[in-house]
């Protein structure tokens, strides 16, 4: 049984992400929830609260977080 932990609950790095995501790096929505023990919606939300409009998911085999 895996748990989920609330957004509001889990401190995610946006640091770090940000770096990975403009050091050409390709981060996932997959990823990030299985290092921050999250489901991925509640990770998307969390990414839309912090960064807004500047983030965009792609989405199919070359796709991913990217930042504007």
């Amino acid at each position: 049984m895996t748990t989920t932990m609330n957004p509001n609950s889990t401190k995610i790095d946006f640091a770090a992400f940000e770096t990975a995501v403009n050091g050409g790096q390709r981060v996932t929505l997959k990823d990030l929830a299985a290092q921050y023990g999250m489901k991925t919606d509640d990770v998307r939300r969390s990414l839309v609260a912090h960064f807004g409009a500047r983030v965009m998911f792609i989405r199919g085999r070359t796709g991913g977080i990217r930042l504007a």
